[in-house]
């Protein structure tokens, strides 16, 4: 699958996208208690980034033979500070303190993927998909392309498998931190982002597939299939002064495949039907953090 054809892998389905601020209403919870039993929550959030800011360190989609100058040319810059670096993943971290108190060891990137008009990105991401694979090998991919590509952030599979045997590791997660961005003024109408409840996803309904667009040699990642039973939900009208945080990839020791439920959250951009012609197109931002959990 590569980002042309990603939206094209299969026949349209209509789908009812419910309310999460309502959701959230209803249950009552505490935003850990509901990050815990959904995957995903909003949270309220300022951010010192500037327009500028978000485009200064952008991930960009390259090709596999490109990849090596890309990586050649950002090992150039790697001693210059972005704000990526400087500002955001400092903003970011006490949040995940919030919402994942067994959180050790972090990794915060130094690039986020910024969606939307003026940027590398001017795409979005309208299919349905789930970034990372179900299981543990199913990072070996992503990890030895990166690695192998001399990606100085990344380590290979190997050493990745042996940090979790050791150091008092007891699992390992990917957290996504997705918000509008400015230069965007007003909240987000036409393209907002949807997220399905993890706990109403078969495993039998995941399709395995693999990405090519970003990742040197790709990535291993999942689609689904439709299935009435699922749960999909949105925040309407997200500003620049809210962050959406949802669970990409989690691995405990002690599971074992096949599991009988996940606990990630597929997702995707969407047309809203009702918003008004004249609706901003949406700038966007999202910021992957590993995190080791003890």
């Amino acid at each position: 699958m590569t980002f042309k054809n990603m939206s094209k892998q299969r026949p349209k389905t209509e789908v009812e996208v419910l309310d999460a601020r309502k959701k959230e209403q209803e249950e009552g919870l505490s935003k850990r208690e509901f990050f815990n039993k959904y995957g995903f929550v909003l949270l309220s959030h300022h951010t010192n980034m500037t327009a500028d800011d978000w485009l200064v360190n952008s991930q960009k989609p390259i090709a596999d033979s490109k990849n090596l100058e890309r990586l050649a040319n950002a090992q150039q810059g790697k001693d210059a500070a972005n704000p990526v670096e400087t500002t955001y993943a400092k903003e970011i971290e006490p949040l995940l303190s919030e919402l994942v108190p067994n959180a050790g060891e972090l990794k915060l990137p130094k690039s986020a993927l910024r969606r939307g008009p003026g940027g590398p990105n001017n795409f979005y991401g309208l299919g349905v998909h789930q970034d990372f694979g179900l299981y543990k090998e199913d990072m070996e991919t992503l990890m030895s392309g990166m690695h192998r590509a001399g990606d100085d952030e990344s380590i290979s599979y190997d050493e990745w498998c042996a940090k979790l045997d050791r150091d008092g590791n007891h699992g390992y997660a990917i957290i996504n931190f997705w918000r509008p961005v400015l230069p965007m003024k007003r909240p987000v109408q036409n393209t907002p982002l949807a997220v399905c409840d993890p706990n109403t996803v078969n495993v039998e309904d995941i399709v395995p597939q693999d990405l090519y667009g970003f990742a040197p040699k790709g990535q291993h990642n999942m689609g689904i299939k439709f299935n009435p039973n699922q749960k999909w939900y949105y925040y309407p009208d997200m500003t620049t002064e809210e962050v959406l945080v949802f669970r990409q990839f989690q691995y405990e020791k002690g599971w074992k495949a096949p599991y009988k439920k996940i606990n990630t959250v597929f997702h995707t951009a969407f047309q809203h039907p009702g918003a008004p012609k004249d609706a901003e197109k949406r700038c966007s931002s999202e910021y992957r953090v590993s995190v080791w959990l003890k």
